[in-house]
């Protein structure tokens, strides 16, 4: 079969190619608040990174550690201190109060 292909596809990715605290254009609502909650996890595991002084593959490690499965041998997080915790979850909530403030600013225009 010779089928024609469409064009590909180009995906909206705003986030590349900025710098920090540049100002984002989106191109209507549903696009800012998509991209706004989808940098929650890439925003939370930097921020954990940096407080922890852990490097990427390490925060995978200890996730990795820290999701088997209840049952097995040893189902504790390796390696991470009940501090470390306290400052991961601190800093969930902080990225989650963040994106919500950021969700409510989203100006939605009524289609009348």
């Amino acid at each position: 079969m010779n089928r024609k292909r469409s064009k590909p596809v180009q995906l909206e990715q705003p986030e590349m190619g900025l710098k920090k605290g540049q100002d984002i254009r989106y191109a209507n609502a549903l696009s800012e608040m998509f991209w706004t909650v989808n940098s929650i996890p890439v925003d939370a595991r930097e921020l954990i990174c940096n407080q922890c002084d852990w490097s990427v593959p390490t925060f995978y490690r200890k996730l990795r550690a820290a999701t088997r499965p209840a049952g097995t041998t040893n189902s504790k997080v390796r390696g991470v201190s009940s501090a470390e915790l306290a400052s991961i979850k601190a800093i969930y909530l902080q990225v989650f109060e963040d994106t919500l403030a950021k969700l409510k600013a989203i100006q939605v225009k009524d289609s009348k």
